[in-house]
């Protein structure tokens, strides 16, 4: 372009000197044709880019709202700023997540009663059978004498019994202290009476 003004020299350039008068000159129609397809190509370049940036703005409307105000801008940079620092601090905060699930299930499973060994789930079945046998009760210290076993051993058998199945009372009337153990739910079994 700069290459048609110096030879339109309708443009001042540098070299040349500003002058007050006013000089007519001849440009060939060649020229100016050139320079008039030139404008018109940038004049129709002009208005497609306008079309094209209007199109583009309705789209980013669509999928991402309006274009924000100029007073909203730093506000937003502000939540975007603060959004990446929580979404990087995420990965850090889902593993703390993992780990107080893991240390709830432990202190769950911890107050779950044990599975009762082989040893006290075969006294518990002998207990089963002598409760029937009995009419489905009997005072701890007979069975105590019928599982031949000592005092302490059976508290621990007591402790470990399922209380949905067995249950603990005094005998009313009998000597202070004197408990009896009954079973709670009768077991499908018909009770076998001597």
């Amino acid at each position: 372009m700069k290459e048609v003004a110096q030879a339109i020299k309708v443009f001042r350039t540098q070299e040349e000197p500003p002058s007050c008068e006013t000089a007519a000159v001849l440009v060939p129609l060649e020229t100016l044709e050139a320079i008039l397809k030139g404008l018109q190509s940038l004049n129709q370049e002009v208005k497609e880019l306008k079309a094209r940036l209007k199109s583009l703005e309705v789209l980013e409307e669509i999928y991402h709202g309006p274009a924000p105000q100029p007073e909203e801008v730093p506000l937003l940079r502000e939540c975007w700023t603060k959004r990446r620092e929580v979404l990087d601090d995420l990965p850090s905060r889902v593993w703390g997540i993992e780990e107080d699930l893991l240390t709830l299930e432990k202190a769950f499973h911890k107050s779950e009663p044990k599975a009762p060994g082989k040893k006290t789930a075969a006294r518990i079945d002998k207990l089963k059978e002598i409760l029937k046998h009995n009419g489905g009760s009997q005072a701890f210290t007979q069975l105590q004498d019928d599982l031949d076993l000592n005092p302490s051993q059976f508290s621990q058998l007591v402790n470990k019994l399922d209380k949905r199945v067995f249950e603990i009372s005094r005998r009313p009337g009998a000597k202070r202290g004197e408990k009896i153990l009954k079973l709670k739910v009768r077991i499908r079994d018909p009770l076998a009476i001597r």
